[in-house]
């Protein structure tokens, strides 16, 4: 477990960090691309078997106002295409995993006494159980839907393509290889995207 942790720590911290440098590149959509490099670091920090380095009190305050802001441009209509719409869930879902482990790590020191008690502790289990199947039921529907639009959009599916730029053969395959998964590329996007879904859902599932 403690291996499989470490593997995906580190796979969501390079996407985390393949975001923060699109950022830097890219220079649009700045909120949004600040938004899944804290998801990617943040999970990155959860899966750590090392710890998470950073104070307690930053992530819920990041991914409060990340789906304040993202809550505010889709009531106003700037949805961007559904983008607005899943940062909100994607930082609800990271709020509820903080939420619910600081709760895990509190209940075995919590004195609990009587069937009312039990019965609490147990409605409780069963809704955080719930959520988290919610959860992940949308996580992996989005990575599905992400690994179809990088297949869909895969160069081999546009070979025309590669005629622009005066090549022919492998040498413009490989050039139409090499500027769709460039940093800027839509292709990048894409698996970064199926990466952090992926990542979600097994965290999530996890909670079951």
């Amino acid at each position: 477990m403690a291996s499989t942790s470490g593997v995906l720590a580190v796979v969501c911290l390079a996407a985390g960090l393949l975001h923060l440098l699109r950022l830097a590149v890219l220079r649009r959509d700045v909120v949004g691309e600040v938004s899944y490099t804290a998801m990617g670091l943040g999970m990155a920090a959860m899966f750590s078997p090392l710890g998470d380095p950073v104070p307690t009190a930053v992530w819920p305050a990041v991914f409060v106002l990340a789906a304040a802001w993202f809550a505010v441009r889709l009531l106003r209509g700037n949805g961007a295409g559904g983008e607005a719409a899943h940062h909100v869930v994607g930082s609800a879902a990271m709020l509820f995993m903080l939420l619910a482990g600081t709760s895990e790590r509190a209940l075995p020191g919590h004195p609990a006494h009587g069937a009312a008690a039990d019965g609490a502790v147990a409605g409780a289990v069963g809704l955080v159980s719930a959520t988290a199947m919610l959860f992940a039921g949308y996580f992996a529907w989005h990575a599905l839907r992400w690994a179809d639009r990088c297949r869909t959009t895969c160069p081999q599916a546009h070979p025309a393509v590669s005629v622009q730029d005066g090549r022919d053969g492998p040498n413009a395959a490989v050039a139409l290889w090499g500027r769709a998964l460039s940093v800027c590329g839509p292709q990048t996007a894409a698996v970064s995207h199926v990466v952090l879904a992926v990542a979600m859902t097994a965290m999530l599932l996890r909670m079951l």
